[in-house]
C-alpha cells in the first residue's frame, strides 16, 4: 500500500536556518557600522592630535613670541611654522647693541725730507658698540607644534666706533719740512683706522653674538620655548 501524499510546501530540513541567517546579517550590519564609526573617530582624533592641535599650539607660540620681541627690542622677526611664514619681519629699530668696549689708541705721523723731520703724535679714546643689525634677516622656524624653534640671527657687526677727546702729544715741524693741515687730517684718519683694526682684533664680535643669543633666549623663555641657533642666513637684508 502506498503512503498518502502530504499537501502544502516542503518543510525545511533545518527550521532555524532562516532565523539564524537573519540574525547574522543584522550582526554583520551593525558590526560594520560600528567599525566604520570607530575608524572615522580614530581618523578624526589622529587629525586633531597630529595636525590641528600642533598647528594651534604653534600659532599661539608664534603670536606670543611676536609680542615678546616687540616688547623687549621693538621688532618682530620673521616667524614661520614648518617653513610657512605666519608673521613677517618688522624692524623699525635699526640695530640691537649687545656689547660695548673702550680702547685708547695712539698714532704718530713722522716724515723726514732732506734731513728735516716733522712729527705729529696724537691719541684718543674710542668707544666701540657691537651687536646685530635688525634690518638683516632675523628668522624663527617653529617645528613640532612650537616645541622646537630654529633661530637664525643676523651676524654680529661693529655698529659704531666713536672717538672721544683728541689729545695732541707732539706737534713739531722740521726746519723746512713743515706740518700741513692735510698732514693732521691724514693722521686723524689713520688714528680712526688703527682704532678699528685694534677693536676687530679683539673678541668683541664674538662676545656681542653670545650676548645677543642670551637676550633672544630670554625672550623665548616667556613663550616656554628653548631656541636652537642655526648659522646666520647669507641673505643680507630683508625688504621693508
Amino acid at each position: 500500500m502506498e503512503s498518502p501524499a502530504l499537501d502544502g510546501p516542503p518543510v525545511p530540513a533545518y527550521p532555524f536556518a532562516d532565523a539564524l541567517s537573519h540574525s547574522m546579517k543584522n550582526a554583520i550590519f551593525w558590526g560594520t557600522l560600528a567599525l566604520a564609526a570607530a575608524v572615522t573617530g580614530l581618523a578624526a582624533w589622529i587629525s586633531w592630535a597630529f595636525f590641528v592641535e600642533p598647528m594651534n599650539r604653534a600659532v599661539k607660540t608664534a603670536n606670543t613670541l611676536a609680542s615678546a620681541f616687540e616688547s623687549a627690542i621693538q621688532m618682530t622677526p620673521r616667524i614661520a611654522i614648518n617653513q610657512a611664514v605666519v608673521i613677517s619681519q618688522n624692524s623699525p629699530t635699526f640695530e640691537l647693541t649687545t656689547m660695548e668696549r673702550e680702547v685708547l689708541v695712539r698714532h704718530t705721523l713722522r716724515e723726514t725730507w732732506l734731513h728735516s723731520t716733522k712729527e705729529f703724535e696724537i691719541e684718543a679714546p674710542f668707544t666701540a658698540k657691537a651687536g646685530i643689525p635688525l634690518r638683516d634677516e632675523f628668522s624663527v622656524d617653529l617645528l613640532n607644534g612650537g616645541q622646537r624653534a630654529i633661530v637664525r640671527l643676523p651676524r654680529a657687526k661693529l655698529l659704531s666706533l666713536e672717538m672721544g677727546e683728541l689729545r695732541i702729544l707732539r706737534d713739531e715741524d722740521g726746519l723746512w719740512n713743515k706740518l700741513t693741515a692735510n698732514d693732521r687730517e691724514r693722521a686723524i684718519r689713520d688714528l680712526r683706522l688703527e682704532a678699528r683694526r685694534q677693536i676687530l682684533a679683539t673678541d668683541l664680535l664674538t662676545a656681542a653674538a653670545t650676548e645677543a643669543k642670551k637676550r633672544v633666549a630670554e625672550i623665548f623663555s616667556t613663550a616656554g620655548t628653548t631656541p636652537e641657533f642655526a648659522s646666520p642666513s647669507t641673505t643680507p637684508r630683508v625688504s621693508q
